[in-house]
């Protein structure tokens, strides 16, 4: 009885094997259909299933079979090599402003721009049909959105701190005979305290002579700084003119985005909206017309 169980559940197995097998099989042929006949949008409705449902069918659907999906996992380079192609034209067009360099196989850096000292912006997901910003530049580009609203640029702050601080320095160099003439007056004054001086010293002596020993320090602190100066206001000169073109960098790529797209808010919801907006202007491809005849039976 027991070797007869045993049979009967071996069968019941393979059954179930055979199922899974046949599965994979339909899906890997589906696949290859599509790449053949180059048919972009139904590669992205294998594979991702519930996202396409859900963005571009607007309905519920069971998740994603990993099991079956996974079958492909080692080949994401080449399939986000061979999607980059018609992705890279649509976003020609809908990103003017954007440029994208591949750096090893399905994978790209963005570029904003294509001046000077243009930034790396992010990188390109070509799978998942959305952009991986930098936070740290695409932060700097949101901050300086928020300050153009008070006729501010990203640095200026930042640069008047700077030259105050280099007025300061030229200052000190400028006063340089008349902080030494104070410092021989401060000096002839300690002096005269220290020779009045007794073994039962006033609180009043000691009071004056800490104020004098103060000062001098401070005028010793100027001195200090006196000497460093011109080589500071340099560096300062030369932090300045960085943060100014930081600036004309980040002027530049605002204009593009506001003649791309009106606003800072229009171009994030364009982001956010980048696999529907994108699969659907490949319903339009020739090659895609067949695939949305199907999807509409």
């Amino acid at each position: 009885m027991a070797n007869e169980e045993h049979e009967n559940r071996a069968v019941e197995i393979g059954r179930l094997i055979e199922q899974q097998v046949a599965t994979k099989i339909k899906y890997l042929q589906e696949l290859n259909e599509a790449l053949a006949a180059h048919q972009d949008r139904r590669v992205y409705q294998l594979l991702d299933n519930q996202r396409y449902a859900k963005e571009i069918e607007h309905r519920e659907q069971q998740p994603n079979d990993q099991g079956v999906m996974s079958l492909v996992d080692d080949l994401a380079d080449q399939l986000s090599n061979y999607l980059s192609v018609k992705l890279i034209k649509y976003l020609g067009q809908a990103y003017p402003f954007f440029y994208y360099e591949e750096y090893q196989t399905g994978h790209y850096r963005i570029y904003f721009g294509n001046w000077w000292d243009r930034r790396q912006f992010g990188e390109l997901d070509v799978l998942n049909v959305r952009f991986s910003f930098d936070p740290t530049e695409y932060q700097k580009l949101q901050k300086s959105f928020e300050l153009s609203r008070e006729n501010k640029r990203f640095n200026s702050d930042r640069i008047a701190e700077i030259s105050r601080h280099n007025d300061h320095l030229q200052d000190l160099i400028d006063h340089q005979r008349e902080r030494e003439e104070r410092r021989q007056q401060v000096e002839t004054q300690l002096e005269d305290i220290n020779s009045r001086s007794g073994l039962f010293e006033s609180s009043k002596n000691k009071e004056n002579r800490q104020e004098l020993v103060d000062q001098l320090q401070k005028i010793e602190d100027e001195e200090q700084e006196a000497r460093t100066a011109n080589k500071t206001i340099k560096e300062n000169d030369q932090l300045v003119l960085s943060l100014s073109k930081e600036n004309t960098i980040l002027s530049y790529e605002q204009k593009s985005i506001v003649d791309t797209f009106g606003s800072f808010e229009d171009f994030e919801l364009a982001n956010r909206n980048l696999y529907a907006n994108y699969l659907a202007n490949l319903a339009g491809d020739r090659h895609e017309e067949k695939q949305v005849s199907e999807d509409e039976q």
